[in-house]
């Protein structure tokens, strides 16, 4: 008996000891420790200038936004601390939640191992060429115009001198900020290829844990897989638009259709969504669906700034501000259509981050990538064009739902074929820009316009339109997320009807649908980042990421 509880008693001791961390692990941890009592405060004042600046476009906010990212610039390339990361990496760490926090912290590390000076010119001209693209306003006839004006005209005018105007106002910010984004282009390449990348594509790309060929490759299976089902709804939007202005189909040109990039679908029916949303309260209807499935979103809204003025920013996001609750949204709310998915777009971003877990570690807060958090927003934005949510949320009668149902499902149908193709537009045009800034832009984006989005680009017009994309100057190399979220999306909306025993994705149910946040929480947002990307999706959906649900829900 003595003998048997000593065998115990040293197992016991045994165990004990292999359960404590190692001395490199305790190393870690306290790298760890100082690195987050040090960036969180700053990471927090940073959110809340870049919200003051943003919301006001007062200089003030914009310098104290940039001082702040200067700051952690400077954190994130001490060298010192970079070689204990990759020291670290290197072991053998058995603590998965502290190995994790490494592998996050070395990947924001290694893309600021260059010279401190680069980075922060990077950052100073980052902030002056946004707070330029924030405050512009573009012109037509003397007329100051805001973004809603022109796709305003571009949505409902019928005059194609005034369309042409409008559409040629949306780019006039593009050459004010054409000198400085190339510069921006030099930089941005060769603090890369300081730190042993090709091009600022490819660092951008690995440090988010993305494989370069392995982006190529989906998004070549994109282009083979939507180039006909494209063509097929191009060619029909482009006979209902010809008809539409009394003009033959070969004289469409981009100022023909509704969106000043065509990224979204044109208005080609008579029955125009926007006419259920005129007299609604857009940010009303989002809160009281969010709030039916389990997901309280008024502390958000309460939080938010929601419409538009002069100097505000102009287009809409999100942002957690602290990673400890205090989430908030910025828009420019009219009542339509357009607003209404943009509504509970940005909300979808938001409720990931309200339902993040707070006990977790603060590097692995929030989502587990970039374009996991597009796919929820992509998820919930769609809903403004499903019968079954605008019957419940608006109180249609059975003949309004049946006189709208083929309408959105060829709406929703033109908006994915749409979008996937933009897509490719901007993936193989940044891929081409850094592989080779000094070849002639404005024609590789219209030969890349033509290729995969089939719009004819205007005659004589040699002006830098692509810089009139905010994303393209100010955050490079994020766009294709979009689209990897279209794709996870449609899987998600899969899993979803799988869960609820349902055998088709259009039998689900999502006004008063608590099974729907339930979901969310514990398989997406709760997990955090505390996974890649990779293995959350496993986790959430019992397969890898796979495009098949999104050509199967075209």
């Amino acid at each position: 008996m003595k003998r048997i509880f000593l065998v115990i008693a040293l197992s016991v001791v045994v165990m004990s000891c292999s359960m404590q961390p190692s001395k490199i692990e305790m190393n870690a941890q306290s790298l760890v420790d100082s690195l987050t009592s040090i960036i969180k405060p700053i990471m927090k004042e940073s959110a809340l200038s870049y919200w003051n600046a943003t919301a006001s476009g007062e200089d003030q906010y914009y310098e104290r936004y940039t001082e702040l990212d200067i700051e952690l610039t400077k954190i994130y390339s001490n060298p010192s601390t970079f070689n204990k990361l990759k020291k670290f990496k290197k072991a053998q760490i058995k603590d998965i939640a502290l190995a994790r926090q490494i592998e996050v912290l070395y990947a924001s590390f290694l893309a600021n191992q260059t010279d401190p000076e680069l980075l922060n010119q990077i950052t100073k001209l980052s902030t002056e060429v946004e707070q330029r693209f924030n405050t512009f306003r573009s012109t037509v006839d003397g007329k100051q115009l805001s973004g809603n004006d022109i796709k305003n005209i571009l949505s409902s005018s019928t005059d194609q001198k005034l369309r042409k105007k409008a559409w040629e106002a949306s780019k006039q910010v593009a050459p004010l900020v054409e000198a400085d984004f190339l510069k921006l282009v030099q930089l941005r390449n060769e603090s890369a290829k300081a730190v042993g990348f090709k091009n600022y594509y490819e660092m951008q790309l690995i440090i988010g844990e993305q494989d370069p060929a392995e982006i190529d490759r989906i998004f070549t299976e994109l282009d083979n897989d939507t180039r006909q089902p494209f063509l097929d709804v191009k060619t029909e939007i482009d006979l209902a638009l010809a008809e539409r202005f009394g003009i033959e189909q070969c004289d469409l040109r981009p100022w023909h259709y509704s969106d000043p990039f065509f990224q979204e679908a044109p208005v080609v029916s008579a029955i125009n969504l926007d006419q259920y949303y005129k007299d609604k309260d857009v940010v009303e209807l989002a809160r009281t669906f969010y709030n039916s499935i389990g997901i309280n979103v008024d502390q958000i809204l309460a939080n938010s700034d929601l419409y538009e003025r002069d100097k505000k920013y102009p287009h809409a996001y999100c942002t957690d501000i602290d990673h400890e609750g205090d989430v908030r949204v910025m828009m420019n709310v009219k009542p339509n259509e357009s607003w209404m998915s943009t509504s509970l777009h940005e909300l979808g971003h938001a409720v990931y981050d309200l339902k993040q877990d707070y006990t977790a570690p603060f590097f692995l807060r929030g989502p587990a990538h970039s374009f996991t958090t597009e796919a929820i927003a992509i998820f919930f934005e769609r809903l403004s064009k499903n019968p079954n949510w605008m019957q419940d949320a608006l109180n249609l009668t059975d003949d309004q739902k049946q006189e709208i149902i083929d309408l959105t499902a060829k709406t929703l149908r033109m908006e994915k074929l749409i979008f996937a193709r933009w897509s490719l537009v901007m993936l193989n045009f940044e891929r081409e820009l850094y592989t080779n800034p000094d070849q002639d832009l404005n024609k590789l984006w219209w030969d890349l316009v033509e290729k995969y989005q089939m719009v004819k680009r205007p005659e004589n017009r040699d002006m830098p339109d692509y810089a009139a994309k905010i994303h393209v100057c100010l955050y490079p190399v994020y766009y294709h997320n979009y689209q990897l979220g279209g794709l996870l999306e449609a899987q998600f909306r899969n899993a979803l009807a799988v869960s609820q025993g349902l055998e088709d994705v259009h039998e689900i149910r999502y006004m008063n649908n608590p099974e729907i946040g339930k979901y969310f929480v514990e398989n997406v947002f709760m997990p955090g980042n505390r996974f890649r990307w990779d293995e959350m999706i496993v986790r959430a959906t019992g397969e890898k990421l796979t495009s098949k649900y999104f050509i199967e829900q075209l």
